[in-house]
C-alpha cells in the first residue's frame, strides 16, 4: 500500500486537528487498494429474479416457516416496513427550474396554473360537524387577489396526500389515502390479547382524476382505487408514477409460533398468488390484480420477515381507461429515493433485532441491497442491484434520506454500528454510543444488472465531547451537509464532485441553524433551525445564510430569528415543504410556521400569543442578505384556546405558494393571500 508515510503523520496529527480530519484519514485508509468501479469480484447477490410460477406464494411460505421458527406468528398482521414518504432530493422553483440538482415536480396541496390556483383541503371539524376533503378552484386576477370558481368534494373516508395537474393543465389527479380509522375494526394482536391493532393490508389508495380548465369547477372523471400505502409518487410528462406497498391479509392461514415444518404445510396448502398480489378497482368496478406474478421480482437473499410487496405503477392521465404497467418487488423494503426518473428501493440483507426500531439492534457485518428501476415512459424496468455495508439506521423518518441520485450516480449512507442513536436528544443519545457512518457511491455499470460502488467514505464525527453520530444528511448536488444530533457541534462539508473520491472537505459553524439546510445559487446555503438552550424547547425559529463556495471555509453572513419559545414550521416535519422563488439576484422563500411572541414580561399576557402562516424570507445571491417579509397570516392564536389549533389549522396539513409578487397560503380550508411586502 502506498503513502504509508503519509497515512502514519495524519494519524499522528488527529489529536490536535479539526474534527473533519478524523474522517478524512479514514478515507484514505479506505481509497487504499485500487477502485471498486469495475467487474464484481463474487456474483451479484443483489440481484433480483423474475418470479417464475409459483414463486411468491414459495417466497411467502418460506418468510412465513422463518417467522415462526424464530417464534414469532407466522401470519399475524405485519406493518410495512418502508419509510415515510419519500422526498424529491433536489430544489425546484415555482416554475420548475431547478435550483439545486436535477427538477422533478412533486405532488402538493396548492398548485397554480396559468390564471388559476388550486387547492387542495383536507378534513376538518366544526362546530356544527365536520367539513369533507375537497379540491377547489379559484380564479386569480392581476393583482393576485383570488375568486372561488368552484369545488369538487372528495371521499371522506380518504386523507388527501397531494395533487398533480398533467394534460396541459387539463387533468388533476388526486392521490388519497384511506383514514386509518374509517370503517375499520381494531383486532386483537397476536402476541398479547389486551391489544389491539389497525390492520394496515386494509388499508387503500385512492387516485381521482377531474377535469380542470379556467373559470371551471374540477369534474370527475375518472377513480382508481388500489390496495396498499402510498410511498411516492413523480409525475413526467403526463405519466404518474406510484410507488405502493401492501402486506397481504393472511390471518386467515393461522400459524402459530414454533409451529412444526409439516404443520405450516398443512395452514398453508390453500395459500395461492391471487391471496398474495395486491388489486385495483376502476370506478367501483370488479377488483383486478394491480401487478401479474410474471411482472414481480424476488430476492431469496432478503431477511426481512415482513409479508410485503413493493409495486411501481406507471398510469397515463391521458388514458380514458387510466392505462397502466406495473412491476413489483417481493421483500421487506426500508426505503424507497426517486430520483429523475429512477426509483431505488433498499432492503436489509439482515434481519434487526429489538422490540422497536429506536432500539433496534443490527447483526455485525449488516449489509443493504439497493435496487434500481428506471422510469421509461409507460414502462417500468429493472435495471440493477447492489450492495453497501451497514444499514440505514434507527429513525423511520429519515431512512428516505439516506439515499440521493445525482447525475446518475446513487449516494447512501449507512450505519456500521449495531446500536445507535437515535430520536430526539438529548435522552436517546445519551443513552447509546454513537455509531460510525459509510458513505457508498454506487453507479449502474450496464452490465449484469449490476449497481457497483464507485467509492467508499467512513465517516467518523470525533469532537472534543467525544464521537458524534450523523443525524441528518443533506444532499445539495456536489455537496452534502452531514449534522450531529447535538446543535451546538459543527456541519461538517462532504465534497461529492468526485464520485470515485468523496472527501470530507471542512466544517461549517451552524449550531443552531441546521435542523434543516437549503442549497442556494452562487454557493449560498439557508440554514433553518432553533436555540433550544431549556429544556430541548425551541427559542424561536433560527435563520441564517451561509457562503460556502470555498467548502473548507464557509462562514456566515446573516442572521435573523423569527418568534418565541414554541414556534415551529414544517421544516421539522417527516416530509419538510417550503415553496422557492428565483429571481434576479435574490430568492424569496415561503413556508408554513406557527409563530409565538416572546414574552413581554409581568402582567396580564396579551390577547394574542401569536400568528400561524406562510413565513416568507427574501435572500440576495450576490451579498447574502437576509430580510423577513410580511407573513401571510391564516389565524391568530389566542392567549386562551384557539379552537382548530391542532385540528382545522393543523400545520402539517399547510402551503405556501409564490407567484409573481404574491404568497398564498393553503390552510383550514381556504386560500389566504398577500401581495407585495
Amino acid at each position: 500500500m502506498k503513502n504509508r508515510g503519509l497515512m502514519n503523520t495524519l494519524a499522528g496529527m488527529s489529536h490536535a486537528s479539526p474534527a473533519w480530519l478524523a474522517v478524512a484519514t479514514a478515507a484514505f485508509v479506505a481509497g487504499c487498494g485500487g477502485g471498486e468501479g469495475g467487474n464484481p469480484q463474487t456474483p451479484n447477490e443483489a440481484r433480483l429474479q423474475v418470479a417464475r410460477s409459483g414463486d411468491l406464494v414459495a417466497y411467502f411460505k418460506a418468510k412465513i416457516a422463518q417467522r415462526v421458527a424464530l417464534g414469532y406468528p407466522g401470519t399475524a398482521i405485519t406493518v410495512p416496513t418502508v419509510g415515510g414518504l419519500s422526498s424529491a432530493g433536489s430544489v425546484v422553483t415555482h416554475t420548475g427550474g431547478p435550483l439545486a440538482g436535477t427538477a422533478v415536480e412533486e405532488d402538493d396541496l396548492i398548485k397554480a396554473e396559468g390564471n388559476m390556483v388550486y387547492g387542495l383541503h383536507r378534513a376538518y371539524a366544526t362546530d356544527t360537524g365536520r367539513e369533507p376533503p375537497r379540491l377547489a378552484a379559484l380564479a386569480r386576477a392581476a393583482d393576485g387577489s383570488l375568486t372561488g370558481v368552484g369545488r369538487a368534494t372528495l371521499d371522506a373516508k380518504f386523507i388527501p396526500q397531494g395533487f398533480y395537474v398533467a394534460g396541459g393543465g387539463t387533468r388533476a389527479a388526486v392521490l388519497s389515502q384511506q383514514d386509518p380509522y374509517a370503517d375499520r375494526q381494531p383486532v386483537v394482536a397476536a402476541a398479547d390479547a389486551s391489544i389491539t391493532v389497525l390492520p394496515e393490508y386494509s388499508r387503500t389508495l385512492s387516485l381521482d382524476l377531474f377535469a380542470i380548465h379556467k373559470d371551471m369547477a374540477p369534474a370527475q372523471i375518472k377513480q382508481m382505487r388500489i390496495d396498499g400505502l402510498l410511498v411516492g409518487s413523480r409525475l413526467i410528462g403526463n405519466t404518474l408514477y406510484l410507488v405502493t406497498t401492501w402486506s397481504p391479509d393472511l390471518t386467515r392461514f393461522t400459524v402459530p409460533a414454533g409451529a412444526t415444518a409439516s404443520a405450516v404445510d398443512a395452514a398453508l396448502k390453500d395459500l395461492n398468488t391471487a391471496a398474495l398480489i395486491p388489486t385495483l378497482r376502476v370506478d367501483g368496478g370488479q377488483p383486478q390484480p394491480l401487478v401479474n406474478e410474471a411482472d414481480c421480482l424476488v430476492q431469496t437473499g432478503n431477511a426481512s420477515l415482513s409479508l410485503q410487496l413493493t409495486s411501481i405503477t406507471a398510469i397515463d392521465l391521458t388514458s380514458s381507461s387510466l392505462a397502466r404497467t406495473s412491476r413489483c418487488f417481493a421483500g421487506g423494503s426500508e426505503a424507497v429515493h426517486l430520483g429523475a426518473r429512477s426509483v431505488y428501493v433498499a432492503s436489509s440483507r439482515q434481519y434487526r433485532y429489538g422490540g422497536d426500531v429506536a432500539n433496534a439492534v443490527f447483526p455485525a457485518d449488516s449489509r443493504t441491497d439497493i435496487h434500481k428501476f428506471t422510469f421509461r415512459g409507460a414502462q417500468v424496468d429493472y435495471d440493477a442491484s447492489g450492495s453497501v455495508d451497514g444499514h440505514l439506521g434507527w429513525d423511520l423518518r429519515r431512512l428516505p434520506s439516506r439515499l440521493n441520485e445525482y447525475q446518475n450516480d446513487l449516494r447512501v449512507l449507512t450505519f456500521t454500528g449495531k446500536t445507535g442513536q437515535s430520536g430526539m436528544p438529548p435522552v436517546t443519545i445519551q443513552a447509546q454510543q454513537a455509531s460510525p457512518a459509510l458513505l457508498t457511491v454506487l453507479r449502474d455499470s450496464g452490465r449484469d444488472s449490476y449497481l457497483g460502488p464507485q467509492a467508499k467514505l467512513p465517516i467518523r464525527l470525533r469532537t472534543a465531547r467525544g464521537d458524534q453520530q450523523i443525524d441528518n444528511l443533506f444532499f445539495a448536488g456536489a455537496r452534502a451537509y452531514a449534522t450531529p444530533f447535538t446543535n451546538t457541534e459543527p456541519v461538517w462539508v462532504l465534497d461529492l464532485a468526485n464520485p470515485a473520491n468523496p472527501t470530507v472537505a471542512g466544517e461549517l459553524a451552524a449550531g443552531g441553524h441546521a435542523d434543516h439546510l437549503v442549497p442556494l445559487p452562487n454557493g449560498l446555503l439557508l440554514g433553518v433551525g432553533k436555540d433550544s438552550a431549556l429544556g430541548g424547547v425551541a427559542d424561536g425559529i433560527q435563520l441564517a445564510v451561509f457562503d460556502v463556495r470555498n467548502a473548507a471555509q464557509g462562514k456566515r453572513l446573516a442572521t435573523q430569528a423569527a418568534g418565541g419559545r414554541g414556534s415551529i414550521t414544517t421544516l421539522d416535519s417527516t416530509r419538510p415543504v417550503l415553496n422557492l422563488q428565483a429571481m434576479d439576484g435574490k430568492v424569496r422563500l415561503a413556508f408554513p410556521a406557527r409563530v409565538y411572541q416572546a414574552p413581554t414580561g409581568v402582567g396580564t399576557p396579551p390577547p394574542v400569543r401569536g400568528y400561524q402562516g406562510a413565513l416568507r424570507l427574501e435572500v440576495s445571491t450576490t451579498t447574502g442578505a437576509l430580510a423577513q417579509r410580511s407573513m401571510v397570516v391564516s389565524t391568530a392564536i389566542l392567549n386562551g384556546d384557539t379552537p382548530g389549533l391542532y385540528s382545522r389549522f393543523d400545520i402539517a396539513n399547510e402551503r405556501s405558494l409564490q407567484v409573481d409578487n404574491v404568497a398564498y397560503q393553503l390552510s383550514g380550508g381556504q386560500v389566504f393571500t398577500r401581495a407585495g411586502d
